[in-house]
């Protein structure tokens, strides 16, 4: 009888009701879709940390001042293989040593090609940066030494160069113009902290990649710590740029989360004292602790989750208002029906919960609606933005209880109001 009464009512002022419902609704749809895309930041941090490896450091070269002019990290060459030797070799924190080569090239295979970051890694830099082979096999001390012309290609390179289910292993492709047979295809690690693909990645073994495919170019601005006591070997290819044993990055891993302060202190003062460095000279590298900087991403995700629900659920809570406004209009247009009704035998507790269903009717049935809108909208951020989004059971069932509590809660004074109205001055009312 109650359910019924409070249909009739809403039924009586149909776009009143919908637009009352607006309100929640928005809401909802709102609290739904933030939420989803702050999870998946969230997400996305937390595959980063495990991408990145454990206690991992890297290295970047530049830095260094030139001319009056300090240049900024990775600008200049200035690290080298015996730099990353001479880290394993008297860092005691040091647990694992790599380094690489990188430069943007072409790669073919077929009548398909693809603009790529090329890598020349050492063996350890798999294991190193968290890397796993999901077909094939990697990089060996073998393909190190004789500067074997293979290659392990990330997924996004293989959806670009083969077909769908084609195995890449064994395929012969070019790199740069030079034939390369693919050994192996990477794991997917995704996007990275920055929004980098790191799944858009070609690598070959480092003396292949200097010797025979990229080389590194001595930059001419450098001059002193850098190139004084590292002779450039010779260039049998005739690579532009020559060869010189510099490296782009050098990854260092330390023997454990507690030594890794301590790692970062050695791996400067090895470096320093390798490169001649003087007390008020500036150093001509720069040492960046992953995890960190992954760590700080994540606190900073978790804290964007949190505003976006928290602009969501005001939202919301503007809807329960409009819902409480409406229903004290109904309750003064209605004053001579309460009367009627309280003057036939109708109790003070039916009225109220009449008023009271009226209001968690409205925001029940829109914030379902809001849910299902929530959820289309969240796949239409990943379809339409990219953006990664993850649904939380949670944060569904947590806006239909939200949007019932707001019915509740801004329903309740508006129905008290109504309960309480006097029957004789109800039939006076005009």
């Amino acid at each position: 009888m109650i359910l019924l009464a409070a249909a009739q009512a809403l039924g009586r002022n149909k776009m009143r009701a919908a637009l009352t419902m607006l309100g929640v609704f928005i809401g909802v749809a709102a609290l739904i879709a933030m939420v989803a895309v702050g999870q998946g930041a969230n997400e996305a941090v937390r595959r980063q940390i495990e991408s990145l490896g454990t206690n991992l450091l890297v290295i970047l070269p530049g830095a260094t001042t030139m001319t009056g002019v300090r240049s900024g990290s990775g600008s200049a060459s200035t690290l080298t293989v015996s730099d990353a030797q001479a880290l394993r070799r008297e860092d005691p924190a040091v647990g694992a040593v790599s380094y690489l080569i990188r430069q943007i090239g072409q790669v073919e295979y077929g009548n398909q090609n693809w603009s790529t970051s090329i890598q020349g890694i050492a063996p350890s830099y798999l294991g190193t940066a968290s890397w796993r082979v999901a077909a094939g096999r990697p990089i060996s001390p073998d393909d190190e030494r004789n500067a074997a012309m293979v290659a392990l290609i990330g997924q996004t390179v293989y959806q670009q160069l083969f077909s769908p289910g084609e195995n890449p292993v064994g395929a012969m492709i070019l790199v740069k113009g030079m034939p390369v047979r693919v050994i192996g295809l990477l794991v997917g690690k995704g996007q990275s902290t920055y929004g980098q693909d790191q799944d858009d990645v070609l690598m070959i073994p480092f003396t292949a990649a200097e010797q025979k495919v990229l080389g590194v170019a001595v930059p001419s601005q450098v001059q002193g710590a850098g190139d004084a006591y590292f002779s450039p070997p010779q260039d049998p290819y005739g690579l532009t740029p020559r060869l010189t044993g510099y490296v782009n990055q050098i990854y260092v891993q330390a023997v454990s989360p507690q030594q890794v302060n301590t790692a970062i202190v050695q791996v400067s003062e090895t470096l320093r004292r390798r490169h001649h460095l003087r007390a008020e000279d500036a150093s001509d590298f720069a040492v960046r602790n992953l995890s960190q900087i992954a760590e700080t991403a994540e606190g900073s995700s978790h804290i964007m989750a949190l505003l976006l629900a928290t602009v969501a659920s005001i939202s919301l809570l503007v809807g329960g208002i409009g819902i409480m406004n409406i229903l004290l209009v109904s309750v003064t247009e209605r004053t001579r029906e309460i009367g009627l009704c309280m003057a036939i035998g109708a109790r003070r507790l039916h009225v109220l919960l009449v008023f009271l269903v009226e209001a968690v009717f409205l925001s029940v049935t829109c914030g379902i609606a809001g849910i299902v809108f929530g959820i289309v909208a969240s796949e239409l951020i990943t379809v339409v933005a990219h953006w990664p989004v993850l649904l939380s059971p949670a944060a569904v069932c947590g806006g239909f209880l939200f949007s019932a509590a707001v019915g509740i809660f801004f329903g309740y004074y508006p129905a008290r109001k109504a309960s309480r109205v006097d029957p004789i001055e109800a039939l006076r009312y005009e």
